[in-house]
């Protein structure tokens, strides 16, 4: 339950406010990420990696407060429904994301108000 929290936390402060279809695609880099062999293997240790989400300091605060009603939060509804992604993944492949425009990696598309990418 704690790696789908971490998700939920990132998809939250990282995408709230955007369509359901960005936040999708916020969670489905983390898990990708879980899942490549060049990042760790703990969607907490995957948003916590240096320079990588810009909300870390954020969703590290909130880690300690699991009472506050995640499980009902609309951000805990898409980390599950990302956790749960099987070969045919709803939104992208990326292992990467951006405001428009800020990496120089393989553009793949452009969701809600981020670019995806991969290496």
């Amino acid at each position: 339950m704690l790696e789908v929290l971490c998700v939920a936390l990132a998809v939250y402060f990282e995408s709230r406010g955007e369509p359901i279809e960005g936040q999708q695609a916020v969670a489905s880099v983390v898990w990708n990420r879980r899942n490549d062999p060049r990042w760790p293997n703990h969607t907490c240790e995957v948003v916590a990696e240096s320079g990588q989400f810009e909300s870390w300091p954020l969703i590290r605060q909130q880690l300690p407060l699991s009472a506050l009603g995640i499980p009902h939060n609309p951000a805990m509804r898409v980390a599950l429904s990302a956790a749960s992604y099987t070969a045919e993944e709803p939104t992208t492949k990326a292992l990467f994301f951006a405001q428009p425009g800020l990496l120089k990696y393989k553009y793949l598309e452009t969701i809600g108000n981020h670019d995806f990418y991969i290496p």
